[in-house]
């Protein structure tokens, strides 16, 4: 299987020679298609629908298997074989924002421990000191603790949330009771800066600052009809 394309098409060839192209686009390495659009360049034998739907399917498996984005989406701008293949999308921290997080403990205890070892202070100023930069940490720590749990992911039409502190859950999106979508006004676009879900008595927030925010964000866009 080999899948290449431009700014305008997908092309798509299998395993026996047969070539075929799409309209659609690759983004960031990741290929969208429109499922109908299509022209076969090269294909054995006489041309019939199912083997359009048999190359979209061994397409989205094998960018599946191979973890690279290949999403072929028919009249209805569902995506094709999203249950059959179960099909995921995350949503996490990066876990290079933990480089920046060290930075900040690292410099705030070897400044406690220099002032310490200098014995420049009185033992209760160092004390106060001490808790002053506990607090300045905090936030940091909790956010480092969020930066290796936290994960949002979805799975045909299942949702997975592992949060900062507690067990991880799932649930089926029937269940979700609304999405809010925060945007805000970029260059004459409206771009999405932050998704909360309502689930029961939870509610999940989503930030644009995290991996695969845009990608949920459409995944909802296209399962949920509860959207604000």
């Amino acid at each position: 299987m080999k899948i290449t394309g431009t700014k305008s098409y997908i092309q798509v060839e299998d395993d026996n020679g047969n070539i075929a192209r799409f309209d659609g686009e690759v983004c960031f390495n990741n290929f969208y298609a429109m499922a109908d659009s299509i022209c076969w360049l090269k294909h054995q034998g006489e041309v019939t629908d199912e083997d359009r739907v048999q190359l979209i399917y061994k397409a989205t498996q094998y960018g599946r298997d191979y973890d690279i984005k290949v999403l072929f989406f028919d009249h209805d701008n569902k995506v094709m074989f999203e249950k059959e293949l179960e099909l995921s999308t995350e949503v996490y921290w990066a876990k290079n924002n933990l480089i920046f997080i060290a930075v900040i403990l690292l410099s705030m205890i070897a400044s406690i421990i220099l002032v310490a070892v200098l014995d420049v202070v009185s033992a209760m100023f160092l004390f106060i000191l001490s808790i002053g930069a506990f607090i300045f940490i905090s936030p940091f720590i909790l956010w480092g603790i969020s930066i290796c749990r936290f994960l949002v992911k979805t799975k045909g039409d299942e949702m997975t949330v592992r949060s900062m502190i507690g067990k991880t859950y799932s649930f089926p999106l029937s269940e979700i009771e609304k999405v809010v979508r925060k945007t805000k006004n970029l260059y004459g676009w409206e771009e999405c800066q932050k998704i909360i879900i309502y689930i029961r008595n939870k509610k999940i927030i989503l930030r644009r600052s995290m991996e695969g925010f845009d990608d949920m964000d459409a995944y909802l866009l296209r399962h949920v009809d509860h959207i604000i």
